[in-house]
């Protein structure tokens, strides 16, 4: 039988025992009756042989009581101040969820301006190349059209003066020309 059976038997057993009694507890009769005293000497008896049988379980059973009990509130204790630190921790959080957000806002912007900022330089850079290639080759391509036309007025001025030369030119004036010439090389010569 466990500790928490005998003591229930035992305070089941106690009020019955004193049931039957009641009214001569009550008229002051127990003590002048004969069965009285002895009755009185076994209720002592059993009381102290109860309490001898049942002292160590039930301060066993006590004692193992609250222990579990002093156990159980340390472990809430516990489990509350780290439910408490947490959610302390969470209301920072929340609380710095606000300046984070603006924070990260405001470098965002930061960075979206410093980027506006390099693509307007690099196209500045990138138009002022194509302008310089271009002045490059326009001035190339006018070099070689003033050479082409250069080279196309000296084939036609040669052309034409050939043409002229010939139309005016006589046989008479052809033969004065190599006579010319050839007096010319017998000096150099």
């Amino acid at each position: 039988m466990t500790n928490l059976a005998q003591l229930r038997s035992s305070a089941l057993f106690l009020p019955a025992l004193f049931a039957d009694h009641q009214p001569l507890l009550l008229s002051g009769g127990f003590w002048t009756s004969p069965s009285g005293f002895p009755k009185l000497v076994n209720l002592v008896l059993f009381i102290v042989v109860l309490y001898l049988l049942l002292r160590k379980p039930a301060r066993e059973f006590f004692a193992e009581r609250l222990a579990t009990v002093r156990t159980t509130l340390e472990r809430a204790a516990k489990e509350k101040a780290a439910a408490t630190a947490k959610i302390a921790e969470l209301d920072a959080r929340l609380n710095r969820l606000d300046a984070e957000l603006a924070e990260i806002k405001t470098q965002a912007q930061t960075e979206a301006q410093a980027e506006r900022a390099r693509l307007d330089a690099e196209a500045q850079r990138d138009a002022e190349k194509l302008r310089t290639m271009a002045q490059r080759e326009i001035e190339t391509a006018k070099q070689v059209a003033l050479s082409d036309l250069r080279e196309f007025a000296a084939s036609k001025s040669v052309d034409l003066a050939e043409q002229i030369i010939r139309q005016e030119l006589k046989p008479e004036d052809d033969a004065k020309m190599l006579q010319r010439m050839a007096d010319e090389m017998s000096k150099v010569s």
